[in-house]
């Protein structure tokens, strides 16, 4: 029997990374578009927000890569992906539960927060759990 990647896991690193990617892009693109969508407003400069479009883009390229390769090496690459995923999610977390506390971001920003906590604990969750790989 082959170990594969379960359905649920393929799914998720697309979602995420589709999603991370898309926004990324968008934050790169047109970044008082993507605030304005968030209810929050933009700041005079958007240079920073660009940079962390980039970053963004980049998060969601790390969930995508593993889909693009087969074999043996796959399921490591996943594995890979979702834990430093799931910790550059929780350090975004953190980050911005801080911020908010200390009035450095307004409180939209949780929302963003609550998204990225609850996404790596799925992430660790699955990991944990086994839930990397279904018997085939």
């Amino acid at each position: 029997m082959s170990r594969r990647p379960g359905r649920g896991v393929l799914a998720l690193l697309l979602v995420a990374g589709v999603g991370d990617l898309a926004t990324g892009l968008s934050l790169v693109a047109a970044p008082a578009l993507v605030l304005a969508a968030l209810g929050l407003p933009a700041p005079d400069e958007t240079i920073y927000l660009r940079l962390v479009g980039v970053f963004v883009g980049s998060v969601g390229a790390a969930y995508l890569y593993p889909l693009l390769l087969s074999g043996a090496s796959r399921a490591p690459r996943i594995a890979a992906a979702l834990e430093w995923t799931a910790g550059v999610r929780l350090a975004v977390a953190l980050f911005v539960a801080v911020a908010v506390a200390a009035d450095a971001l307004a409180g939209p920003w949780l929302l963003i927060g609550a998204y990225d906590a609850a996404l790596a604990l799925v992430q660790l969750a699955l990991l944990s759990r086994g839930g990397l790989t279904d018997e085939r």
